[in-house]
């Protein structure tokens, strides 16, 4: 290595007491004197020690030194005052090779910054707590740092890991409902408990691998949940039968409804470009006899001159008729069966006979691959709490409203925000998970805060409360 690129004599007291990182020493033979007071030059504390380090693999210290590259991370100096004075730490990191173990090479291990981040952990902290109920982007602005996006998942998934290694283990529901909810593109597995007659959200995995539910799974015994609720898709229906054999797997009346619904919406943002209807996707999906005189009226004329939507809306209304007086497997297949009437009975106003409405076929395809579980939904005498359908809506719905972020920032407004409801068994404390009409109110509440302070950015006027 040659001569060493620093030398003990050059190391701060009075910095390094300051910086307050016990793993770290400021050495200053570096420091430009315009820059001195923000930029801090560091090295580990062992750095002037004839220690070697272990190596990782082999325990050995058998390790020869073989570089040194410098690390550029923001960081915050420790105030008494609660101000908050941003600094540059440049960490210069050394690198070891170990003759035992075939030449590998490792770097010391640090404590104060995660690996591939740009912020010290308790600055990672900070804009954490802040991108909780802001942008990330904002946060950043604030405090004067730039806004990594090798980062921001980093830190937030930090967050998480502290906070879940402080909660207490989560009781076994009586049920678990696992339905799948798409954001921007991607599709993320939401995880609800079933206690009694209560809903909870447990938590929201990043995909719907096997691996994945059985890293969360794994939290709590699984032979007490008696009932698992799905929605259709492979992958999930395999991790289920793998990890809960002995519960009822079953695919409920909620999915179905929500289905069709989906499907509604879809032909809605298809042929919707003139429809008048306020709020339409809201009081299309309605149930007909739920909606006020003056609502049917306005409903009724927004379709006049919509035919295709006006046959999915007639057929999405007759299903949800049929289902409200109990509902079989045969009458959903008698239902698919007549779409083509509610399209033969609407035409354009050319003529032309109006596009079939596949868009419902997606039911057709759950009917074939999945009818033992809905059949096992229909047989059971202990149906999911009623208030699961609204619970599932609430958060489609209130997702649906959030500003783009990364799952990692979408995971952590959803659990970070809302108190887990905790349950004390046996002497022993469990949690329950968040409750749902909290964190629906908390997530809108986000969202319409971020979205009002972009539109008042964007266009120069506060919008109204």
């Amino acid at each position: 290595m040659g001569k060493r690129l620093f030398q003990q004599v050059f190391v701060s007291l009075d910095r390094t007491q300051a910086l307050g990182l016990s793993q770290l020493q400021v050495v200053s033979e570096l420091d430009e004197a315009d820059k001195k007071e923000t930029t801090y030059h560091t090295v580990h504390s062992s750095y002037f020690t004839k220690d070697k380090p272990v190596c990782p693999v082999c325990g050995k210290r058998n390790t020869t030194e073989t570089k040194i590259i410098p690390r550029n991370f923001k960081d915050l100096l420790p105030s008494d005052d609660g101000k908050v004075q941003i600094i540059d730490l440049v960490f210069h990191q050394r690198y070891f090779r170990c003759k035992d173990c075939e030449n590998l090479v490792f770097h010391e291990n640090i404590d104060f910054a995660e690996e591939g981040c740009k912020f010290s952990n308790r600055l990672s902290d900070l804009i954490a707590e802040g991108t909780l109920t802001r942008t990330y982007e904002r946060v950043c602005k604030e405090y004067g740092v730039p806004a990594s996006k090798a980062s921001v998942g980093i830190i937030m998934r930090r967050r998480m890991r502290l906070r879940v290694d402080m909660q207490p283990p989560i009781k076994p529901p009586d049920a678990v409902i696992i339905f799948l909810a798409e954001f921007f593109s991607d599709t993320y597995p939401m995880v609800l408990g079933a206690y009694s007659r209560d809903v909870r959200l447990l938590d929201i995995l990043p995909s719907s691998s096997v691996m994945e539910y059985r890293l969360f799974f794994r939290q709590f015994d699984c032979k007490g949940v008696k009932q698992v609720f799905i929605d259709p898709d492979e992958q999930l229906h395999s991790a289920v039968v793998e990890i809960f054999p002995q519960a009822e797997i079953m695919v409920s009346e909620e999915y179905i409804r929500r289905c069709a619904r989906e499907a509604l919406q879809d032909v809605i943002k298809k042929e919707g470009n003139h429809c008048n209807i306020h709020r339409r996707y809201a009081k299309l999906t309605a149930l007909e006899s739920h909606l006020t005189p003056g609502e049917h009226r306005r409903v009724t004329d927004g379709m006049k001159k919509l035919p295709r939507i006006r046959a999915a809306y007639n057929a999405y209304q007759d299903l949800l008729r049929r289902m409200e007086t109990g509902w079989t497997i045969p009458l959903l297949r008698e239902w698919l069966d007549s779409l083509p009437e509610y399209v033969a009975d609407e035409t354009e106003e050319d003529g032309n006979v109006i596009q079939p409405l596949t868009e419902f076929s997606l039911l057709e395809d759950v009917l074939n691959l999945y009818e033992n579980q809905i059949q096992n939904y229909l047989d059971s005498e202990n149906k999911p709490p009623s208030g699961v359908e609204a619970a599932v809506t609430g958060i489609l719905d209130a997702i649906a409203f959030m500003p783009y972020g990364i799952y990692d920032v979408l995971r952590a407004r959803m659990l970070s925000n809302v108190d887990q409801e905790l349950l004390a068994i046996d002497g022993k404390t469990c949690r329950t998970g968040v409750r749902i009409e909290k964190l629906t109110e908390k997530m809108n509440e986000i969202a319409k805060k971020i979205r009002d302070k972009k539109e008042r950015e964007e266009y120069g006027y506060d919008t109204e409360d």
